[in-house]
């Protein structure tokens, strides 16, 4: 009967905290509650494309102040090096040098995320430069695919760089450092002014990351916003005021209960009159 019901309801309400336990409870809620966990679960999926690619700059960011450091090395040993009154033994020394900064820009290059090479394009199984011998690197290996992250409902971004737009540049640079030095010359002014230029475009991919970055942190407080505020309407839609909905509880087993009586009062009744 009705009385149950409602009591049933109410106790359903009480053990599950939720106003919302089956469709027909309220269809324009339960519509609309379904309708936020759509969003939620959409939201949910941006905030982890962005802390993805959160990862990925993050690395290629230390990748590049690493590089950046080599170069500064690079272009201290290339200074010193067309100092003409330097002896063979001193220019042999510098190049093995150099040759040490050369296979360690390619590790620089070689910076994985979950396994995957984060300057190779889409060949992230693949590094994008090896070291073929000492001190001697081998062409790039990647591709120039571009990896996009869906970090809003209408907004994506570019989260990759290729690594030989980064790399190659500065590879170029240490290469002709140490070709100048193993000459037994003093280093050529042209060969300075190419590490400088290597040193500039790595500072500027940097400088690029670094606005991704900055973007991917502004989309990440966006999304905890909505999130946090659509968890709020869900809230409001599905969640139980306990309090009121114990009173509520307490109010409809009273009820069932004097019904109970009641009934069981007639019947009593009922059967001495068919005694009688």
């Amino acid at each position: 009967n009705t009385t149950m019901a409602a009591m049933q309801a109410a106790t359903e309400q009480v053990s599950s905290g939720k106003q919302l336990n089956k469709a027909s409870d309220n269809p324009a809620d339960v519509r609309s509650a379904i309708q936020l966990r759509d969003t939620l679960s959409e939201l949910d999926q941006f905030s982890r494309n962005i802390d993805s690619a959160t990862s990925k700059t993050t690395a290629m960011d230390n990748s590049l102040g690493s590089a950046g450091d080599l170069l500064q090395r690079a272009n201290e040993l290339a200074i010193s090096g067309a100092n003409g009154a330097l002896g063979p033994s001193d220019r042999q020394a510098m190049a093995q040098e150099v040759s040490q900064l050369i296979e360690a820009m390619a590790q620089d290059s070689a910076a994985k995320v979950n396994g995957e090479y984060i300057f190779s394009g889409f060949k992230v199984n693949q590094p994008p430069y090896v070291v073929t011998a000492p001190g001697t690197v081998g062409a790039y290996q990647g591709d120039h695919g571009v990896t996009v992250a869906r970090v809003g409902p209408a907004s994506t971004m570019q989260v990759n760089i290729a690594g030989d737009t980064a790399f190659q540049p500065a590879l170029d640079a240490l290469k002709q450092l140490s070709a100048d030095l193993q000459s037994g010359n003093p280093v050529q002014p042209t060969t300075i002014t190419q590490i400088q230029g290597a040193l500039d475009n790595v500072l500027a991919v940097r400088a690029q990351v670094g606005a991704r970055a900055n973007r991917l942190d502004q989309a990440q407080t966006s999304q905890a916003s909505l999130i946090t505020s659509n968890q709020g309407l869900l809230s409001q839609l599905e969640d139980v005021d306990m309090a009121s909905a114990i009173t509520e509880l307490t109010k409809r087993q009273t009820t069932y209960q004097a019904t109970l009586a009641v009934t069981a009062k007639v019947i009593q009744t009922s059967l001495l009159d068919y005694l009688r």
